[in-house]
Order: structure tokens, then sequence, then C-alpha cells
């Protein structure tokens, strides 16, 4: 029995060493216990990938319909084309995130000596598919964002900004956020490689991750950035454009309760006043509203674990509640991994067109 617990023991240990950081200060760091044991830790984090795994699959699913409904209805007008770079950034960070759950659960199976050790070491495909799928998301931001802002713009000054949002300047807008977000990147993810050496954990030789010994400092200054620019910036410019929409749905709801009211015209007749949008317009703010309540509620939770770091030096990687900032981390992605699945009832729900072009794809023999 000893034995046992002593093998248990070593396994414990060897996941949180490799999952956490290969620094040498680990050691001293893993002596001291945290908010969350390694036992628990080990379950939490386990629900959180299978969970994280069901919802990278909705999405992708889900992003793929979204994608060939928004091809077939044809690209003309501005909310069309921005719709399907969102639903592209989407499927492609949903895809990564299928990519990262499913690597993860082979890192901790793997650490829990249930397989073999692999010729690849998983944790290169943990890392590359996190990395990438936080430049699409961040596509993702900008896409929600520019469409929150040109909704609320046409809602509040429809007279100066309806026409403003053409087709070619929201392929414009989009083409420039699927550049902006790799090149923001690119100089973190110079910094990762793979290589081939002896891993001690497996202990045999194969191909690992390479982090550059100034990986650390890159990453700190590329997340503060992210933080700032596209959490922080993002939520309060969409926060402010949910506000200006709902002040503008209540008046539209208030207005049909009282289409009845009749106004006096020129030449002496009355006439029945029209509702203030059509039906398309208000099923168009319908649609990007549940959208942005959507995003802001799910990269909220994720912009205060990125301000808590800041200000409690032990919740990080390698440090003493690093579990905790393990987890805080992992749920903050699968809310924005809801986020980016959940896009298909919206539309199937508030966009009758799409609904109707979804049926036709799938209903021609």
């Amino acid at each position: 029995m000893d034995a046992i617990r002593r093998n248990i023991s070593e396994t414990e240990h060897n996941i949180a060493t490799v999952m956490n950081s290969e620094s040498g200060e680990l050691e001293s760091n893993l002596k001291r216990s945290g908010i969350i044991s390694q036992n628990e830790f080990f379950i939490l984090q386990s629900i959180c990938d299978y969970t994280s795994l069901f919802a990278c699959l909705v999405g992708v699913v889900t992003n793929a319909l979204n994608i060939r409904t928004f091809i077939s209805m044809g690209l003309k007008d501005g909310v069309i084309i921005t719709l399907l770079g969102l639903a592209m950034s989407d499927f492609g960070f949903t895809l990564c995130g299928v990519v990262q759950s499913q690597a993860t659960i082979l890192f901790l199976f793997e650490r829990l000596k249930k397989l073999d050790g692999f010729s690849i070491q998983p944790k290169i495909f943990i890392m590359w598919a996190a990395n990438l799928g936080i430049v699409f998301y961040q596509v993702t931001s900008m896409t929600t964002t520019f469409i929150s802002l040109a909704r609320c713009m046409c809602i509040a000054m429809p007279f100066r900004f309806k026409d403003f949002f053409t087709k070619s300047r929201s392929v414009i807008a989009i083409s420039v956020f699927f550049l902006i977000s790799p090149a923001y990147y690119a100089t973190l993810l110079s910094h990762m490689g793979v290589e081939r050496q002896f891993d001690p954990i497996v202990n045999r030789t194969r191909i690992v991750l390479w982090l550059s010994s100034r990986r650390s400092d890159v990453q700190d200054v590329t997340k503060f950035g992210n933080l700032i620019i596209f959490n922080i910036t993002s939520c309060t410019v969409v926060t402010f454009c949910l506000i200006v929409m709902a002040k503008h749905l209540r008046q539209s709801v208030k207005f049909k309760n009282n289409m009845s009211i009749t106004r006096l015209v020129d030449d002496g007749f009355t006439k029945k006043m029209d509702n203030k949008w059509t039906g398309k317009e208000l099923q168009v703010v319908r649609q990007v509203f549940i959208l942005c309540v959507i995003y802001t509620v799910s990269t909220i939770p994720t912009a205060f674990v990125s301000v808590y770091r800041l200000i409690e030096d032990d919740f990080d990687i390698g440090k003493r509640l690093r579990n905790s900032y393990v987890l805080a981390n992992s749920v903050g992605a699968i809310l924005t991994q809801i986020n980016s699945a959940t896009t298909f009832p919206v539309y199937y729900v508030y966009n009758s067109k799409f609904k109707s072009h979804l049926i036709s794809c799938w209903s021609r023999p």
C-alpha cells in the first residue's frame, strides 16, 4: 500500500510540474499548497476539458452551418459580410479548442501512466492550439465590436450612417481584422517552436515543445495589450452600444403598441403611422443585441482574470495559486467557446432569411 501511495503522489507531482511550468523555481512553489489541492485540480480540470471539448465540437458544427448558409444567402450587403466574417473566426476558434481539449486529455492520461508516452509531446498541440485560438478569438472580438458599433450608429443617427457601412467597407474591415490579430501575436508565436530531445517525463527522446527564454517577457507585454485593447476597450464599446440599442428597442416596442395613433398631414387627411422600423430592421437589431449580450457576458470574466493576475503576484503559472489560475482560465475559455457556439440559434430565431436559406440548403435533393 505504501508503494501505491508513493506512485500516486509521484504521478500527481509530475502532472502539476509539467502542466504549470517547467521552470527551475517550480520545485519550491509546489511545496506550498494553494486554495485548490492537486486532487481537486485534476478532477475540476478534467471536467473543464470535457466541457470545453463538447462546446467546441458544437461550435465547429454550428459555425460550419453558419458559413454555408451565409454564402447561400449571397454576399450582397455589409451585414451578411460581417456575420460571415464572425462565423469564420468563430469556426477557427472552436476548431483550435477541439485540438487543445483533446491534446490536454491525452496529456493528462499520459501523465497518469494510462497511456504510453507519445512520440510527439501533447503539450505542443496544447500551446499552439491555445495561442492560435486566441488569434481567432481576437478577430471575433473586433468583428463583434464592429457589428455592434455599426448597428448602434445606424440606430442613433440613421440618416447619417444608414448607408455608411457598405459591402465594400465591411469587406475591408473584416480583412483588416484577420490581418491585425495574427500580426499582433506574431512576436509571441515566434518565441515558440519544437525540438527533438530527451524527455525525462516519459524517459525517452521525442519531439517536445520549445519556448524561448524571452517568451515570458513577451507574453506579459502581449497579454497586457490584449487586456487593454481587445478585452476592456471591446467590452466598453459593446456595453455602450447595448445601452443605446436597448433604449431604442424599448422605444420601438412602445411605438409598435401605439400604431393606431394618427397624425394630420398637409392635405388635411389622416394617415396611420407605420412602425418605426421595418420587420427586417427590427430583426437585425434584435439579432445584434442578443449577440452582443452573449459576447459581453462571456468576455468580462476573462478580463477579470487578467486584471487579477496583474494584482496578485501568486496568481500565475508556476506559483502558489497556479491551480486556481489554470482553472479560472479554463472556465473563461469555456465561456468564450460557448459564445462562439451559440450564434447559430440566435440567427435561426431572429433572422427569418437565415432560417429559410438554411432549410432550403438542406432540403435540396
